[in-house]
């Protein structure tokens, strides 16, 4: 039992501290207060497409793209967390379903803004990679992903909430 005990708290430590590099802002974009500039330094993912090349785009240029109508959000973090909360009107198109090549629902002609639960945007510039090497039009990563969306006031489309149980 103790080394069970004692391998847990190692596990927890060694995951969250995964989840920290994965989500840590080696490039500086979730400081970043513009744009549709590409990130610098981006890394290679299995498709051989670079995050470097993809532009980040920050809350507002969103606001005014969708509502322009010239652009759409893609939410890549998974249907359980698509499930829970996403921008309104966003798509839901997990990365790895797009990793695979599937696009199914996905127009060519507007701009997809790809977002993700990490601030410095990791998953949805790969995400917004494997489109632009797919051949769609200009797509880029929401700066700071749904929480700078949320925190700006974007409107956010929430799981209806279960009343406590009794008994």
């Amino acid at each position: 039992m103790k080394k069970i005990s004692l391998s847990l708290p190692l596990v927890f430590v060694a995951i969250v501290s995964c989840l920290t590099v994965a989500c840590s802002n080696s490039n500086g974009a979730a400081g970043a207060k513009s744009t549709t500039s590409p990130a610098p330094g981006g890394s290679i993912n299995a498709q051989g497409a670079t995050q470097d090349d993809v532009a980040r785009i920050n809350v507002d240029e969103a606001k005014k793209l969708i509502s322009e109508g010239k652009a759409i959000f893609v939410d890549v973090r998974g249907s359980e967390s698509y499930k829970m909360s996403h921008i309104k009107g966003a798509l839901e198109m997990d990365f790895f379903k797009l990793q695979a090549g599937d696009y199914k629902g996905l127009p060519k002609d507007k701009i997809i803004i790809t977002y993700c639960a990490c601030p410095s945007e990791n998953s949805s510039a790969r995400a917004a990679a494997v489109l632009k090497k797919a051949g769609f039009k200009d797509p880029g990563a929401l700066v700071g992903g749904i929480k700078a969306w949320e925190d700006s006031g974007g409107e956010i489309e929430r799981a209806p909430q279960k009343p406590p149980r009794k008994g």
